[in-house]
């Protein structure tokens, strides 16, 4: 996904939020629309460290993602991983595949009658608005994350402009 304007050939170097960056401008160009999938081009900075293989890093990630994003977004994100996700969402959801493949099928109250069906493969990002209904399943060893996203205070969607306090390069 390219979200800037680099393209005259020169190299941008990459931050090290750059997975965060990208997450909220998705977050920004979705949030009150319709579920959406994101395939990241960058990896969360936490994996620089840790063992991907292990339940620990999904902690870390969840973790190290609720942090960020509350920061960039101005809103409370929260760890959900673990509630389930079958049935309608309670809030905004983020869900980041960790491993392993699911496949949802999501309906909007919009269009309950038609679902969409997506499959969520490791490192993508699924957004499900607040009020979707899922059905997942899960392939054997599949692991996933989630967090909500609380409603900003003024009841309107996030604010959908730039993503001021990402450090760009100069």
């Amino acid at each position: 996904m390219v979200w800037g304007s680099a393209y005259d050939g020169t190299v941008v170097p990459e931050s090290p939020e750059a997975y965060v960056e990208e997450v909220v401008l998705f977050l920004r160009a979705c949030t009150d629309r319709s579920p959406a999938l994101l395939w990241p081009e960058h990896e969360p900075a936490v994996y620089d460290t840790t063992d991907r293989t292990s339940p620990a890093s999904d902690r870390r990630l969840s973790a190290y993602l609720a942090r960020s994003l509350t920061s960039a977004l101005g809103v409370p994100v929260n760890e959900t991983s673990g509630a389930p996700l079958d049935g309608p969402a309670p809030a905004h959801t983020l869900v980041v595949q960790t491993a392993g493949r699911t496949h949802w099928s999501v309906a909007t109250a919009e269009e309950p009658e038609r679902p969409l069906v997506l499959p969520l493969l490791t490192s993508e990002v699924l957004y499900l608005p607040r009020g979707s209904r899922t059905t997942v399943t899960a392939a054997a060893g599949s692991r996933l994350i989630s967090l909500s996203l609380a409603t900003p205070a003024h009841g309107r969607g996030l604010d959908r402009e730039p993503f001021r306090t990402a450090r760009r390069p100069h």
